[in-house]
């Protein structure tokens, strides 16, 4: 049988941030992130929302190219979810290097992740972003299970 717990966050580690290692192997680096918080998520919505009254506006009341929130162009969704991410999660980077060799900031990775040439990075954050709370709910079950007396038998 399926236990919820598998399936649930650590909730101080969301609001909280917690260090994420991402990229491929032997090219690492760490995001320290919050989760996907309700602060995310409402701001994420407010972006959508404004997307799609600046594309929309302007076009006639009957035009079949009007856009919702749900239906923005790909581009534009990158755009807010990079905005909401960098306002709302993203905490610090570290072991990455500009193309300079010089450590990259928090607020240069913030201003990458916006740029559509930068996509891998963007996408590397939003996974840091999701995987936030998971690895310590696990590694927590885990020593609970380690604590516990063995059973008489």
């Amino acid at each position: 049988m399926a236990k919820a717990a598998r399936y649930m966050r650590d909730e101080s580690a969301l609001d909280n941030g917690q260090a994420i290692e991402v990229g491929p192997e032997g090219d690492k680096f760490t995001i320290t992130t919050r989760g996907f918080t309700t602060a995310y998520i409402d701001r994420l919505a407010a972006l959508q929302r404004a997307a799609a009254i600046r594309l929309n506006t302007g076009l006639p009341p009957a035009s079949t190219d009007r856009v919702t929130p749900d239906t923005l162009p790909p581009s534009v969704q990158d755009e807010c979810q990079a905005q909401a991410l960098a306002e709302k999660c993203l905490l610090d980077v570290s072991g990455l290097e500009n193309m300079d060799g010089s450590p990259m900031t928090i607020e240069q990775f913030k201003d990458a992740i916006r740029k559509r040439a930068n996509m891998g990075l963007l996408v590397l954050a939003l996974q840091a972003a999701g995987s936030v709370g998971m690895a310590s709910k696990a590694l927590l079950e885990d020593a609970e299970k380690n604590s516990q007396p063995p059973s008489a038998g």
